[in-house]
């Protein structure tokens, strides 16, 4: 078979409240990679890579039109263009770096591993089409609170992450004295990422299941969940029957001005602890 040499690009401008609806669209429809090229206020420059050249870009914008609805204004198409394949996979990795959850927590990619200290946690993560590769200011959010919890809990715990992605938040979870790491995910793709990532990190058992998080019925003392508030609020009520007497919803995904439909959304709950980063938020929240 007669190698591919070339690859598209498709270049938009992105209001922020779209942007993760844009990110998991352009994956859906075949994307090999995104990269945040500028980013002003609300407004993000983006470009959209596709190897696979019998992709149409336009139809892959358009449809992003008719499915969601987005104002002119908010998603506009900048460019379409094909380019040589020029090893563009290298130059889109060189975006990716260790990111320093704190002094003692790092996550890096596999191509960018440094040297720690012996009490330094490692969490390696080749995104692949997972999200979380710990770059997204909502993942660093998730990992924030969920490594604060468990740097402050005496017990051994289980978890559910849902909407595990590439598994990046039950790998974190796995550095702890954890007895139960279940992740669940609607994308496949995903769950193949996730078991990847399980692996290269040699913590084996983790248990990535493919499908929505309603066939789940099962306390857990901590459920994790970092998606957009349109999700999160869709599936509350399986997140809220999965936590256990005493166990804690760690929610991330939401914008600071999204915070009070949260609360309302999750009105059985109480906030105990919150982390803003940016225009993104995060929370633990407990049964009242």
């Amino acid at each position: 078979m007669k190698k591919n040499n070339k690859y598209q690009k498709l270049s938009v401008r992105i209001c922020s409240k779209f942007e993760d609806l844009w990110i998991a669209h352009c994956f859906e429809h075949g994307a090999s990679g995104i990269e945040t090229t500028d980013e002003k206020a609300s407004v993000i420059t983006m470009s959209v890579y596709f190897t696979d050249i019998s992709i149409l870009m336009k139809d892959v914008f358009e449809l992003f039109y008719h499915q969601y609805s987005p104002d002119f204004k908010d998603l506009e198409l900048l460019n379409l263009e094909i380019h040589s394949n020029i090893d563009w996979l290298s130059a889109w990795k060189q975006h990716f770096h260790p990111i320093h959850i704190h002094d003692q927590f790092i996550v890096c990619p596999p191509w960018d591993i440094p040297k720690t200290g012996k009490d330094t946690k490692t969490v390696i993560i080749n995104p692949g089409n997972g999200f979380g590769s710990g770059s997204h200011p909502s993942t660093v959010v998730a990992l924030k609170l969920l490594v604060s919890y468990l740097e402050k809990s005496s017990k051994q715990f289980s978890i559910l992450d849902v909407g595990t992605g590439s598994g990046i938040l039950l790998i974190a979870a796995k550095n702890f004295d954890g007895k139960q790491f279940v992740g669940i995910d609607i994308d496949f793709p995903s769950i193949i990422d996730a078991q990847k990532n399980i692996k290269l990190n040699k913590m084996d058992p983790i248990l990535p299941i493919c499908g929505s998080p309603e066939c789940i019925h099962f306390p857990f003392d901590i459920v994790i969940s970092n998606m957009m508030l349109n999700e999160l609020t869709s599936i509350r009520d399986d997140l809220i029957r999965n936590i256990g007497a005493s166990g804690v919803l760690i929610l991330s995904g939401f914008y600071v001005f999204q915070k009070k439909q949260i609360i309302d959304c999750f009105h059985e709950l109480q906030i105990v602890s919150e982390i803003h980063d940016s225009q993104w938020a995060g929370v633990i929240m407990q049964k009242i």
